[in-house]
């Protein structure tokens, strides 16, 4: 029985039967742990430092309602070219789909118009803050303005 149990410690080291170690379960575990830490860090808003009505901020900043209403065009501009941009970028992946008949290139067009939508809400939701006078204004709160 000696001599088994020595060949069965030898084929061990030799040949490795656990098929944890041959997928890498570890290494599997560590970078899903990372993703996901990486995900609520994406995810969750950053909090105020410090709490302050928005003309505090004005002041803080020494912002003018001048300046605020330059801010306001400048947005307002940059808002309707993201627009453009994302309607340009949405004809053009119809035109892959339709004419090339690629599907892929289509999905990946559709991708960059939803990238260019999220600046122009961007935009517009800080025109919405300005608008408001409020810092801090959550998308449920732009969402149902009825203004």
């Amino acid at each position: 029985m000696g001599f088994l149990s020595g060949l069965k410690g030898v084929g061990g080291t030799i040949f490795n039967f656990r098929v944890t170690n041959w997928l890498g379960l570890e290494s599997l575990k560590d970078v899903t742990g990372q993703v996901g830490d990486t995900a609520k860090s994406v995810f969750t808003p950053e909090q105020a430092e410090q709490a302050e009505t928005f003309d505090e901020a004005l002041a803080r900043l020494g912002l003018t309602p001048q300046d605020l209403q330059a801010r306001k065009q400048e947005f307002m501009r940059l808002m309707i070219i993201y627009i453009l941009v994302a309607a340009a970028l949405f004809l053009y992946s119809l035109y892959i789909a339709i004419v090339h008949k690629n599907l892929l290139g289509f999905f990946m067009g559709l991708s960059i118009t939803l990238f260019a939508l999220t600046f122009a809400f961007r935009y517009h939701f800080w025109i919405y803050q300005i608008n408001h006078k409020k810092l801090g204004c959550t998308f449920k709160d732009w969402f149902l303005d009825k203004d």
